[in-house]
């Protein structure tokens, strides 16, 4: 199955999540950064400590009513 990727649908997953996922900082890590300045995401910062919230939320919220029943 091919997913394609568009700014819409990354907006519509924002606003989707903005009132139950935390907004998390960049952190700048100078010692990564060798040639390239690098950047970490706080995710761990999360209620559950992990990024992965923003996947189940998302695809929770795109199921149908017929499908979240079923469950």
């Amino acid at each position: 199955m091919v997913v394609v990727l568009t700014l819409d649908s990354i907006y519509h997953a924002a606003f989707t999540m903005k009132n139950v996922v935390r907004k998390t900082d960049l952190i700048y890590a100078p010692k990564l950064s060798t040639g390239c300045k690098v950047f970490l995401k706080t995710e761990n910062l999360q209620v559950t400590g992990s990024f992965k919230v923003r996947g189940a939320l998302y695809k929770i919220s795109q199921l149908s009513k017929e499908e979240l029943e079923n469950e």
